[in-house]
């Protein structure tokens, strides 16, 4: 298994790696030294070939530089091959092409990648603005001071008992005057004066009571709020952890996902390794019986034809097409449809109008 290489690593296998690169265009110095260059190039590589971007050279990357450089011991003929059966070569020839992930391990690869059009974005609170309103209210009232001039109850009782005080001194001035004939007296005057204030005193007792109730209606307020408050954070609070769970489970299933596509991806790309140093031991094997002797046609290889798309590569493409129409991405989920439409039998294609369908999208015909 090929080193994995990220920026810092040094050595040879970053040389290697730099002799790919500028195979592949690009024009860094083989000093094997994975610096900033470097780095941008491996980025700039894995975009341009649809590879994970991460700048890490894991077997995708490496499997990917495999296939778009020539091997180091290329082989460009059968002639070459002296003693080397057909079936032989023929196998060589292909695996010396480069390793290509089958249907199921790019299709696994692309239900991961698929899952960043449904990550959850980020936090919005549906509280912020009552929460502030709240706040300023509560720390922007004032310590509670009592003025009848402006209590309601203070200026109910007051016009009540003013009211009743005027009553009751012209009550008091009319007993009077009908005692003296119908005429005012001084002592009239005193008693219904007396009459007024009784009732003015009455009020004043009664002010303490009154400052209680405004100072109990000014504390209920306050505890209102402040309630108020703590049931919007609350509110609040709850809304942001059920974004945090649902963030943590995307996240679990896109790392759940990667593992799942890196693991089938490092086990082809092994067996690819395997094959390769199987058929290359074949031919030599081949070439030292046969004593330098021709035991080929120098025929051309055919084309090995692509299979129909199997069950398993079929179910990733539909997790990942759920995903980009889920996420809005109907262009790109239409892109990797046609992409394996030329092997999709016409079951698995109705299948996936289906799938668009089921979305309000529509696929055209493939």
């Amino acid at each position: 298994m090929a080193a994995k290489l990220w920026r810092g690593s040094t050595g040879d296998s970053v040389r290697d790696l730099q002799r790919k690169l500028n195979a592949n265009g690009y024009e860094l110095d083989e000093d094997g030294v994975f610096g900033n260059n470097t780095y941008n190039a491996v980025v700039d590589y894995q975009r341009k070939y649809n590879l994970r971007v991460d700048g890490v050279v894991g077997e995708e990357t490496w499997g990917s530089l495999l296939k778009t450089t020539e091997p180091e011991h290329p082989t460009t003929g059968k002639e070459i091959l002296q003693g080397v059966s057909d079936e032989t070569y023929d196998a060589l020839h292909r695996l010396e092409q480069g390793f290509t992930p089958s249907d199921e391990a790019a299709a696994a690869r692309e239900v991961q990648k698929s899952l960043e059009a449904v990550q959850p974005g980020a936090y919005r609170s549906s509280f912020e603005g009552e929460l502030a309103r709240l706040y300023d209210q509560i720390t922007g009232r004032e310590a509670f001071s009592y003025d009848p001039q402006t209590d309601a109850q203070a200026k109910n009782y007051a016009y009540l008992y003013a009211r009743k005080g005027r009553e009751a001194m012209a009550d008091t001035m009319g007993a009077a005057a009908a005692l003296t004939g119908g005429y005012g007296s001084s002592y009239a005057q005193t008693v219904s004066q007396q009459a007024y204030e009784r009732y003015m005193q009455q009020l004043m007792e009664l002010m303490p009571e009154l400052e209680k109730n405004a100072r109990q209606q000014d504390e209920s307020q306050r505890q209102w709020l402040a309630q108020q408050y703590e049931w919007a954070s609350d509110r609040e609070q709850a809304d942001y952890k059920r974004h945090q769970q649902e963030q943590a489970a995307w996240q679990e299933s896109y790392d759940r996902s990667g593992r799942e596509a890196d693991a089938l991806w490092d086990r082809e790309y092994a067996d690819y390794k395997l094959m390769l140093q199987h058929y290359t031991a074949m031919a030599n094997a081949e070439q030292k019986a046969s004593d330098g002797a021709r035991a080929n046609t120098g025929a051309a290889a055919q084309a090995e034809k692509k299979p129909i798309l199997s069950s398993t590569a079929m179910e990733s493409l539909q997790r990942a097409l759920g995903n980009y129409l889920k996420g809005g991405r109907t262009d790109q989920a239409a892109a990797l449809a046609r992409q394996y439409s030329s092997r999709m039998t016409a079951a698995q294609k109705q299948k996936l109008q289906k799938i668009f369908g089921e979305y309000g999208a529509e696929l055209a015909a493939f």
